[in-house]
């Protein structure tokens, strides 16, 4: 079909406004549309159709009309819907964020070929309070007490288990325990006594069982009821009522490592307490310096929802909701955990987070439009080189691996948004 055999007489007959983000077109073609198409998509399927009593191509049209009515008609109507939404989102100039609902009007020999396309848009929004937000500047020095936190905790992690001379157990020791169960009910199932190390006030043995320990003396034994808790990872126990057979085997105490440089040596080689010490101190800057910046952009986010009050597409919220839901089906996942069920509670949490989240990326862009901010391209050069660099490839490698990834979109909307708060901090009022 040439393209002036294809023009289309297409009439926008309203635009109506449903609700702040919704909106629907009446969309009109000229009277002799279908028919004229209908016959451009005749001309289309003779070329290769095939009828018995004809070479492929050459069956008169009226015939091929005829074998293929409904085909063609269902073409026919399929490729104006597309051209005619096509050509009236250009006129009217709307975006829509979700696949447009069709209707179409009854089809009648003579008469206009119509149909209306309901649709979300993005709100329009008024900008207002995005200059001069109220921040307040982080801390992001590290304390002594962090400092010597950090190091209590690697302390504990490389401590060892020394045997004790006590007799009678204390909390805060190790006790090294035999254990076995039957159940009291009628499947009388059994586990044989196994041994295990158990850390003693941890709350990590079942609490009867854990009395019973605090109680014993080294080499004693006892009977001991317990129920398993409901939550119980092993469902054929969970919420059963047991008789523990429990042994005292052996009493042992946790021994920290001095804070010297042979432990700071056992960290990292060639290490020294003044070495360990700046690293830990960096590291708990960047860790703080981090966790400001988003605590900031929090702000600024909240902020920002609170001074703009407008109706959010529905379709956006639920994709967004559903983003969420896989991110966190795949964080169980990483854990080797199966994700609960979801509470209704907890699909409404979602819903609201997945609300504001829209939201705020709503006003971004409309403030990024405002204000004229576009993507640095030297700052998305300089992180694909990065990339590059730490998988070992070239430039060239990189950009493709990442465009096959899917990650250079991302990448793109990562740098504005720093951009886009990098402006709104700039214009901030931040004291201390």
């Amino acid at each position: 079909m040439t393209e002036k055999e294809h023009s289309h007489d297409l009439n926008v007959k309203s635009v109506d406004r449903l609700s702040a983000t919704k909106v629907r077109l009446t969309i009109e073609f000229a009277g002799d549309t279908i028919p004229k198409h209908e016959q451009m998509m005749v001309n289309r399927y003779a070329k290769s159709a095939r009828i018995p009593g004809f070479r492929p191509g050459k069956a008169p049209a009226s015939l091929v009309k005829e074998k293929f009515k409904d085909e063609i008609r269902r073409d026919v109507v399929s490729h104006l819907l597309e051209a005619g939404l096509h050509e009236a989102l250009q006129q009217t100039k709307l975006s829509p964020v979700n696949r447009p609902e069709v209707q179409i009007n009854e089809l009648s020999e003579g008469k206009p070929f119509a149909f209306s396309a309901e649709f979300e848009v993005e709100p329009e929004i008024t900008l207002k309070g995005y200059k001069g937000i109220s921040l307040k500047t982080q801390v992001t020095e590290p304390s002594d007490e962090e400092v010597q936190g950090t190091f209590n905790n690697l302390r504990e992690r490389m401590a060892s288990l020394e045997p004790s001379t006590a007799e009678k157990a204390a909390k805060g020791n190790f006790a090294v325990v035999e254990v076995g169960f039957v159940l009291k009910d009628d499947s009388g199932k059994k586990e044989e006594p196994r041994s295990y190390t158990v850390e003693l006030g941890a709350e990590r043995v079942l609490p009867n069982v854990e009395k019973a320990l605090m109680e014993m003396k080294v080499g004693e034994s006892r009977e001991v009821e317990e129920t398993f808790p409901e939550e119980y990872g092993d469902k054929q126990v969970a919420g059963k009522t047991a008789l523990f057979q429990v042994k005292l085997l052996e009493l042992k105490n946790k021994v920290l490592p001095e804070l010297n440089d042979a432990f700071a040596t056992q960290l990292k080689e060639g290490a020294t307490v003044e070495s360990l010490t700046q690293e830990i101190k960096e590291n708990i800057r960047q860790s703080k310096q981090e966790e400001a910046k988003r605590a900031q952009r929090q702000e600024i986010v909240d902020h920002l929802i609170a001074e703009h009050k407008f109706e959010v597409p529905a379709s956006l919220v639920q994709e967004q909701s559903a983003a969420l839901m896989q991110w966190m089906v795949d964080d169980f996942k990483r854990r080797g955990i199966k994700m609960p069920q979801p509470k209704n509670e907890e699909l409404e949490s979602i819903k609201q987070r997945a609300e504001s989240m829209v939201k705020s990326t709503l006003i971004l862009k409309e403030i990024a439009i405002k204000e004229n901010i576009k993507l640095d391209t030297t700052k998305l050069e300089s992180r694909v080189n990065e990339i590059a660099t730490q998988l070992g490839k070239s430039v060239d490698e990189a950009e493709k691996f990442l465009s096959e990834k899917g990650i250079t979109q991302r990448l793109r909307d990562e740098i504005l948004t720093d951009q886009l708060f990098d402006f709104l901090i700039s214009n901030a009022k931040i004291s201390k």
